[in-house]
């Protein structure tokens, strides 16, 4: 597990609008913030930028598909597939799923309730959940598929652990937990973290005299830290791979009981 920094975001420098810390993790205040100076500056989903949109698109391609399968296995008199994204963001990906999966009973989780601004027009306010999960989930609501995109970054491992296993929880039997990592770590070997670590001194550096400004963003973590993630979190079935995208994203997913 490596940290790493951020500058910018969706084509936003940070130093724009907001504060920065090299130290401490970015929280829901820093992308209040962040949100405000996006919508201020973007009007619609068409507006943010054409790579991420694109990339954004292919996960979603990818995931209608694993949801069309659970619905063809469950058969034409199940109900409608529920489903919760955790921190949903600017909410675009989601949007694309509701066009791509009719009938979908979609649930959205965000901390801040400035982000939702665009997709409150298309998830009924009772399924909007603002604030950290678990917390701020209904406890009597099962899903047959929670997904985290590109979240896992800002959530150290001890606690990406104990989120893991209440969602876990909330969980469908059959039902599956899916991560789209955008920031796996090819490897983590000896030389590599020295020399990370060495990065790490001279960012500090350059941000402490004020040439570089950057912002903790999160952690890189390899792909034997996520199956270990998963097995702690007590998953009976784990599976993982990639998505064949722009950034060749790694996804990983854990089942509760049987899969379909």
């Amino acid at each position: 597990m490596r940290r790493f920094y951020q500058e910018s975001w969706q084509g936003i420098p940070f130093t724009a609008f907001s504060h920065i810390s090299f130290f401490h993790l970015a929280g829901p205040k820093f992308y209040a913030t962040f949100y405000e100076e996006l919508f201020r500056r973007y009007k619609s989903w068409d507006g943010l930028p054409a790579a991420w949109r694109n990339n954004k698109q292919t996960d979603v391609r990818w995931l209608a598909a694993r949801l069309r399968e659970r619905q063809a296995a469950a058969g034409p008199d199940a109900p409608p597939l529920r489903v919760l994204s955790i921190g949903s963001g600017v909410g675009y990906m989601e949007k694309l799923l509701l066009d791509a999966v009719p009938g979908l009973e979609l649930h959205v989780n965000e901390p801040s309730t400035v982000g939702m601004k665009w997709l409150r027009q298309y998830i009924p306010a009772e399924r909007i959940y603002i604030g950290l999960p678990p917390l701020c989930l209904p406890p009597d609501i099962q899903y047959d598929m929670i997904y985290l995109s590109a979240v896992d970054y800002g959530i150290h491992s001890s606690d990406l652990v104990r989120l893991l296993r209440a969602l876990r929880v909330q969980l469908a039997p059959g039902g599956e937990l899916l991560c789209l990592s955008a920031s796996l770590l090819e490897e983590d070997s000896f030389i590599g973290s020295f020399v990370n670590a060495l990065k790490i001194i001279i960012r500090g550096f350059l941000h402490y005299l004020g040439i570089r400004r950057q912002q903790f963003w999160g952690w890189r973590r390899t792909r034997a830290e996520y199956l270990q993630l998963f097995k702690q979190a007590e998953f009976d079935e784990i599976q993982d791979g990639w998505i064949n995208d722009t950034f060749n994203t790694y996804w990983i997913r854990g089942f509760c009981g049987i899969s379909r």
